[in-house]
């Protein structure tokens, strides 16, 4: 209890020091409250889109150029690249609550935020039987360069918490919640459907069916197994609901994906992602993703089938749009790659002061998003 109350004390730190940095910053030129001023921080790029959908719902689409499109120097965006769970949150607290949009959004971004702290603590218990270990890489996690993106308007710390509670989940058996836990991770993000597979990978792997050097199809295809298998399809049926849903609001089943193209984004090989611009973003972030695959194919062997499943679609999967745009946040959340980077750290006598350099560093990250530069889109 006393590493989780120091966590959340941390969380809630980084919180006011985002503040603290930006009025800094700002120098007094902006006469608001504090809560506005702390608004203006983490309200920002998608969290407007977010904004109108709570508001305003998903819009009618009469012809396909409404869902968007890019074309040189023109372009069109529509809410419907975003999947809805987030703003129908915000939607309900506000209801719930007698909240506007800023109110609800900064409540859930505390209490997911928080879950997350506790989940990656938790899951840490279990995969290190640690203490002191899983504190550690708890702390690298939320310290770690970018992580600042658990305290925006996005749905990292969502998506993050979803995805830790269901491994969490998993590992005690409650399948059940495991099966309640699938509906909104994949209603909250495009690839939530696709982290069922490194999640039911995690199930074979718990009951001794799959390892690194055996496939149990025997085993697999026993009837109890079939029977708690079968809390899986939860996951595709759910995005089965929500693809009939755009389609009687588009006409199209994967509308969100055609909505993609008014960000520039298209469907391509994974390599084709890399350099295909000049620019200083384009390059960081080709170099940035391009440090961390190489790190994933390091790391591979000493990782569990399903964790090296979970590392490779997230990061394979964003790649897959033509764009290295918001990798670095989209690596935030790719919570396996740092579990063994915090084990290696643990071996140092310099430990926490490795994890204040990383802080440092998670300032100068977080200074992009302050000055709205592209690397931290």
């Amino acid at each position: 209890m006393r590493n989780i109350l120091i966590l959340l004390s941390f969380c809630l730190l980084l919180k006011a020091s985002y503040l603290l940095l930006s009025v800094f910053l700002e120098n007094g030129r902006e006469n608001k409250t504090l809560f506005n001023k702390y608004v203006s921080i983490v309200k920002k790029n998608d969290s407007f889109w977010y904004e109108k959908i709570t508001k305003e719902g998903y819009s009618k689409i009469n012809q396909k150029s409404d869902l968007g499109f890019s074309q040189g120097k023109y372009f069109k965006q529509s809410e419907w690249a975003f999947f809805p769970f987030y703003p129908f949150s915000i939607r309900f607290c506000s209801n719930v609550f007698n909240l506007n949009f800023n109110e609800s959004a900064f409540l859930i971004s505390i209490v997911f935020s928080f879950l997350s702290v506790i989940g990656m603590y938790w899951f840490g218990i279990i995969y290190y039987k640690n203490q002191s270990l899983a504190f550690l890489n708890s702390l690298v996690v939320f310290c770690f360069p970018f992580s600042f993106y658990f305290s925006m308007f996005y749905t990292e710390a969502i998506f993050f918490a979803l995805i830790l509670f269901s491994f969490i989940a998993i590992y005690y058996h409650r399948l059940l919640i495991v099966g309640i836990l699938l509906i909104p991770l994949v209603l909250v993000r495009p690839n939530g459907i696709i982290i069922a597979i490194p999640l039911f990978f995690y199930f074979l792997e718990h009951n001794n069916i799959l390892t690194k050097n055996k496939f149990g199809w025997q085993e697999i295809l026993k009837l109890k197994t079939l029977k708690h298998s079968s809390v899986f399809l939860i996951a595709p049926l759910t995005f089965i609901i929500f693809c009939i849903y755009q389609y009687l609001m588009t006409g199209y089943f994967f509308a969100f994906s055609i909505a993609q193209q008014g960000w520039y984004r298209e469907f391509t090989l994974p390599f084709l992602s890399f350099f295909r611009s000049g620019d200083f973003s384009t390059q960081f972030n080709s170099f940035f993703t391009l440090s961390v695959l190489a790190y994933a194919v390091i790391i591979r062997k000493k990782l569990p089938i399903s964790l090296n499943v979970f590392i490779a679609i997230s990061l394979i999967l964003p790649l897959c749009s033509g764009s290295v745009m918001s990798m670095t946040r989209f690596v935030s959340v790719v919570f396996p790659m740092f579990l063994l980077f915090s084990e290696f750290i643990n071996k140092s006598n310099y430990k926490y002061l490795l994890v204040f350099v990383f802080t440092i560093f998670h300032y100068l990250s977080f200074y992009s998003w302050l000055i709205n530069h592209p690397i931290s889109y």
